[in-house]
């Protein structure tokens, strides 16, 4: 439902009859206050016109002594110029309000301009930094591949040389045997030394060399394993490594990550800050210039 309209023609005229009764000069606060609210321009402009049409009553009652007459022209003058004063100083102070709230939206928005600027700057590196990181991770991933599968390769030779060395030491094995059925068989021979003086036994001469082949090759076979076992235990340290660096890697990528959506919602909010700082200068703006053409208005009617 509407609100009833408080300054009406009738009750500002009740109201000025009033004042006037009371030896009060009918200012638009006195009005105001007599009507118990109301918006100042419309009884600035209700007030007037009520003013007004008093005054031309006035002029238009023969019966009034000219005297009279330009007492009552004195008061209407008077009244308008009370009038123009309380306006003008009410202008002046919305005018004073104006200029700092103008002011005010002037500095709040430099304020956040430059806020805007650094949590840009902020936004850049620390997007800068979630690059990097995401970058570091995926070299630590593809090291922690690396190592595993190098880690993977020596297992796999350590258990082809265990292999072997196993090979190697069957074969040494059978070469001792082998020797030392030689052993037997040159003993079994010291009975025909005359017909066999000065040779020695070929096979007996095969195995020990044999033997000494596999001993070599066992040899052989436990430094490689050895080497390869150091390989596997350094791939294996690497690998630990590298998943520990992914660790913190992917830690300071959630903590960049963070500090991205942070400084986003930062950046949203100066914004918001900046839109009600332009909105506050336009309002102040728009009241300014509407108590402008309020205070032109009344000093043109006052002229007339």
């Amino acid at each position: 439902m509407a609100r009833k309209a408080v300054a009406t023609a009738e009750t500002v005229a009740q109201a000025v009859e009033a004042l006037i009764s009371e030896k009060l000069d009918p200012t638009v606060e006195r009005v105001r206050a007599k009507l118990g609210g109301g918006s100042f321009t419309t009884i600035n402009r209700v007030l007037t016109t009520v003013l007004a049409h008093r005054e031309t009553q006035a002029t238009q009652i023969s019966e009034v002594p000219a005297d009279l007459v330009e007492i009552g022209q004195r008061a209407v003058a008077a009244i308008y110029a009370a009038v123009q004063r309380q306006a003008s100083s009410k202008i002046e102070l919305i005018e004073a309000d104006s200029r700092k709230q103008i002011d005010a939206a002037d500095h709040a928005r430099a304020e956040a301009a430059l806020e805007i600027e650094r949590l840009e700057r902020e936004a850049e590196q620390a997007a800068e930094a979630l690059a990097a990181a995401q970058q570091a991770t995926q070299d630590a991933l593809a090291r922690a591949d690396r190592a595993e599968a190098t880690a993977q390769a020596a297992r796999a030779e350590i258990e082809r040389l265990t292999r072997a060395i196993a090979g190697a030491q069957a074969d040494a094995q059978a070469a001792r045997e082998s020797d030392q059925r030689g052993a037997e068989a040159r003993a079994a021979q010291r009975g025909c030394a005359a017909t066999r003086r000065g040779r020695k036994p070929q096979g007996n001469r095969s195995a020990s060399e044999s033997a000494r082949r596999a001993e070599a090759q066992v040899e052989m076979g436990r430094a490689d394993s050895e080497r390869l076992t150091k390989v596997a235990t350094a791939a294996e340290a690497e690998t630990a490594t590298a998943r520990q660096q992914r660790e913190e890697l992917q830690t300071r990528l959630s903590k960049a990550e963070a500090s991205i959506e942070a400084t986003h919602a930062d950046l949203e909010t100066t914004r918001a800050e900046i839109a009600r700082a332009l909105d506050s200068e336009r309002r102040a703006r728009d009241e300014a210039a509407e108590v402008r053409g309020q205070l032109k208005a009344l000093g043109n009617r006052t002229g007339k």
